[in-house]
């Protein structure tokens, strides 16, 4: 073709494509540049509400009541009164909620570990099956749906030492002195920790497993190309490549861990071993009838969350910049 031909053929393009194909103007092709009309601008507003209005009433304002109740001594029938920062007060020399706390941060340190360390385990394992993959992450998932009560019941007649359950018949067949694991004040908290960690292990194998699928091939074959085993293929490009799915997950552990309820409560909710914040608030305010001071435990429990949160996303924020310098 000749260049007359050439220039003839070039005229014929419209003249955004022209633009864009000569390097010029490509910033409004891509929406970088344009600006929303008033009309367009109202749109996005309508979907965000309905979903808007239900996280206000059901996060903020409850939040707001409670940080209201807290300010006051009130037992439900009885009118209220006011006793400004004295729930507060009674919260930092309550023994019990003292000893609570401390339980928590103890369950989040194991807990987290332990559902980070097997979710991971898992979600490689399947990663690198080809048969029966599918049928062996519905079993790994089956005891996320489950509901709690229901494990917490196989669980209990399984650890049971009266009538004898099968981990203290099988304690006293090794030659060991069978013994309640949920009633020994030493065991109790690791065990149910364990428990806890075996209902949602499987929800991070999802997520870690969804992370490794995403992953390019073109990458790992051209890893392989250049020699790179199975370990080094994880330790210099996998892992680094989902290191952003870990932040997530380190997130969910951490907040999730710190308002557990459900399995402790079922599990065991008399002994001051076992007794997390989000129990202790719970007796406080219903089966003590105290909902001033349980509001006030309802409060820290919000404060803690988001302290939580705050630190960890600020600590892999700054992991994160010392590796890109």
């Amino acid at each position: 073709m000749t260049k007359t031909g050439r220039h003839k053929r070039r005229n014929l393009m419209p003249p955004v494509a022209d633009k864009w194909m000569s390097g010029e103007g490509w910033r409004p092709l891509f929406g970088q540049e344009v600006k929303m009309n008033p009309k367009n601008k109202i749109q996005p507003l309508i979907f965000v509400l309905p979903a808007f209005v239900v996280y206000m009433m059901t996060v903020i304002f409850p939040i707001l009541w409670s940080m209201g109740y807290s300010l006051f001594s009130w037992n439900g029938i009885n009118d209220m009164k006011f006793v400004g920062l004295d729930n507060y007060a009674r919260m930092f020399t309550d023994k019990t909620f003292l000893g609570a706390v401390v339980n928590n941060l103890k369950f989040v340190l194991i807990g987290s570990v332990f559902q980070l360390t097997v979710g991971l385990f898992l979600a490689i394992l399947l990663s690198h099956i080809t048969k029966g993959g599918n049928l062996l992450r519905v079993i790994y998932f089956i005891p996320c749906i489950i509901s709690s009560m229901a494990i917490c019941q196989v669980f209990s007649k399984m650890l049971s030492a009266q009538p004898q359950g099968l981990v203290c018949y099988l304690m006293e067949k090794m030659g060991m002195e069978p013994f309640a694991l949920l009633a020994n004040s030493r065991t109790a908290l690791i065990t149910i920790t364990l428990i806890d960690g075996y209902k949602y292990c499987g929800l991070y194998m999802i997520i870690f497993y969804s992370a490794f699928v995403s992953i390019s091939k073109d990458v790992l074959e051209a890893s392989i190309v250049d020699g790179c085993n199975l370990l080094q293929q994880y330790r210099y490009i996998k892992l680094p490549l989902i290191k952003n799915i870990f932040s997530i997950v380190i997130v969910m552990l951490v907040n999730g861990c710190l308002k557990t309820f459900d399995v402790f409560y079922i599990l065991d909710n008399k002994s001051a071993s076992t007794e997390m914040v989000a129990t202790y608030m719970y007796k406080t305010a219903f089966n003590a009838v105290d909902f001033g001071y349980g509001s006030t435990l309802a409060v820290f429990l919000v404060v803690e969350c988001l302290a939580a949160v705050f630190a960890v996303q600020k600590c892999l924020g700054s992991a994160r910049g010392d590796e890109s310098e």
